[in-house]
């Protein structure tokens, strides 16, 4: 018979202690961020080696010579007829016009050889049939347009494709916000989003330089973020497919304003005055969705609101078995980070699968990111995304703000250091070295105006300080970026401080649940018999 030393006991029954504390700390802290993620398709930019004059092909009435090229890809659209302005907004709702249809039909042609050195009458890379529309809600009254694309055949059927390699989609978005003069803030924020959670917290996205084309003759536009919409499929939000006879559907939902293009939920924090904004259906879409799936997925998002916004510790404590945490620690810091306070009411997405968790992301929309709110200069100095709606909840309890404080530190190594943020940013300025000449040059109405009456442009509102005015207005591209690293640098070294104070006004600690009763057991146990058997032992 084998004989077991009390000291090979104890060695044992220490190591399975150790185990069973480090499961009770992964329990207590809901962090499970070693899980393999589908990552995005961003690669590094090559800087534009360019020394030509980037206006040298662009005329007076932004007409370009058949000579054009650029380092960037270039997207041309056709349009069948001009494009309508089927919406209207009064007292900041959108009012849809009668009879107006929003899209319009035309084709799309792209150009990229891959070789940073782009040619118009290059032989294009992607051509389609498409049917587009303009885009937008504030950003629908700017000058410069930004429009929604869907792929079609010849019969008008949206047909999927992969368009500089981000993978198959029937739906693009071509971003391109006079909000923003930088031209980066969308596309910071998602690449490193996608290197923090891949393709489940951020669309992929490639700058290009937009030329409409009509009757042969070719306008310059701009630069734009060619980007994925946010829909379901395996390169973007990876759910299950719709299936009409299956009432528990998988679903993606958005949280903005109302819409008359997106059916609306009547759910429990809309209408319980927990949140202004509505609840809109992205997936399964209008045209296909039951009225049973409907309903379903108006209860089942409206029984996570219930929990979330319970006032009954025992209700609210379980509200991890109802919502991905991870995800919601992420999108959280990620729009922290960058000042992203648009984010939590308006652009929000969530999703979820089938007999899966609630998942928030893909983050969208960082135009008024980075001190670029028009009614007011950010401060960088406190925080702001615990008041949104669902977090202003999750806040509450020290396990989540935890593992935000956890997360971060990891992040502040990789992901969000500022070396690996502003390297970002350099490179991607450096890219955009003559496009972003061109950009300037043909919406400087708009840039280098300073009018804060011009209902077509994205106005900064001066500040008064210790008596002074202060003009936000910047009519130079480098100050512009300077505001953002400078913003970033202020707020990125306080986030961490001001998560410790949001842990002293936490309401609760889901950690200390009673079904951890038994880890603690384990615990004790496993630590007591040690020291008891060595006792007995001596």
């Amino acid at each position: 018979m084998f004989r077991i030393k009390t000291k090979t006991i104890v060695m044992l029954v220490g190591v399975l202690g150790l185990f069973a504390l480090a499961g009770l700390n992964m329990l207590r802290s809901g962090l499970h961020f070693g899980e393999d993620q589908d990552a995005g398709s961003y690669q590094s930019l090559a800087p534009d080696m360019s020394s030509e004059n980037p206006l040298k092909y662009i005329h007076e009435d932004f007409s370009v010579d058949e000579d054009f090229h650029t380092n960037l890809p270039i997207v041309i659209l056709t349009m069948d007829t001009d494009i309508p302005e089927y919406k209207t907004f009064k007292n900041g709702k959108e009012v849809v016009a009668e009879g107006i249809a929003p899209y319009i039909t035309g084709s799309i042609s792209i150009v990229d050889g891959g070789r940073n050195d782009n040619h118009l009458l290059d032989e294009p890379v992607y051509t389609s049939l498409i049917k587009l529309k303009k885009r937008g809600h504030t950003s629908f009254l700017y000058d410069k347009s930004q429009y929604l694309i869907n792929l079609v055949d010849q019969s008008g059927t949206d047909v999927s494709a992969d368009i500089l390699k981000m993978g198959e989609g029937e739906s693009w978005i071509l971003n391109g916000s006079m909000a923003d003069k930088s031209m980066i803030r969308n596309y910071l924020p998602y690449r490193i989003a996608s290197e923090i959670d891949g393709n489940g917290m951020s669309p992929d996205s490639r700058f290009c330089e937009v030329l409409i084309e009509k009757d042969g003759t070719y306008e310059y536009s701009g630069v734009y973020l060619l980007l994925e919409s946010i829909e379901r499929g395996p390169s973007r939000v990876d759910i299950d497919k719709y299936k009409e006879k299956n009432i528990y559907s998988s679903y993606i939902v958005r949280r903005d304003r109302f819409t008359n293009f997106d059916p609306m939920l009547d759910t429990y924090g809309r209408l319980n005055d927990f949140s202004k904004e509505w609840i809109g259906l992205k997936y399964p879409s209008a045209a296909r969705i039951t009225e049973p799936t409907k309903q379903y997925i108006e209860k089942d998002f409206s029984r996570i609101e219930e929990i979330l916004y319970s006032d009954k510790e025992s209700v609210f404590k379980i509200y991890d078995k109802y919502i991905d945490i991870d995800s919601f620690v992420d999108y959280f810091l990620i729009n922290e980070y960058f000042g992203n306070y648009d984010a939590g009411e308006h652009s929000t997405y969530m999703y979820k699968n089938s007999g899966d968790l609630l998942k928030i992301g893909p983050v969208w929309d960082f135009d008024q990111a980075m001190n670029n709110y028009f009614l007011q200069e950010m401060n960088s100095k406190t925080l702001a995304f615990q008041t949104k709606p669902i977090f202003d909840r999750l806040s509450k309890d020290h396990r989540f703000i935890s593992a935000l404080k956890d997360r971060y530190s990891e992040l502040q190594k990789g992901a969000l250091s500022e070396e690996h943020v502003f390297a970002v940013i350099d490179e991607a300025t450096d890219y955009l070295q003559s496009a972003r000449e061109r950009e300037w040059y043909r919406w400087a109405a708009d840039y280098e105006e300073d009018s804060g009456k011009n209902i077509h442009n994205y106005y900064l509102q001066d500040y008064v300080k210790d008596g002074v005015t202060i003009s936000r207005f910047n009519d130079n591209y480098n100050q512009e970026i300077y505001t953002i690293k400078n913003y970033l640098h202020q707020h990125s070294l306080i986030i961490q401080e001001q998560l410790t104070k949001l842990n002293l006004s936490a309401k609760y600690d889901t950690s200390l649940r009673s079904e951890n009763g038994l880890f603690l057991f384990m615990v004790l146990i496993l630590f007591f018999v040690p020291s008891f058997l060595i006792n007995k032992r001596g």
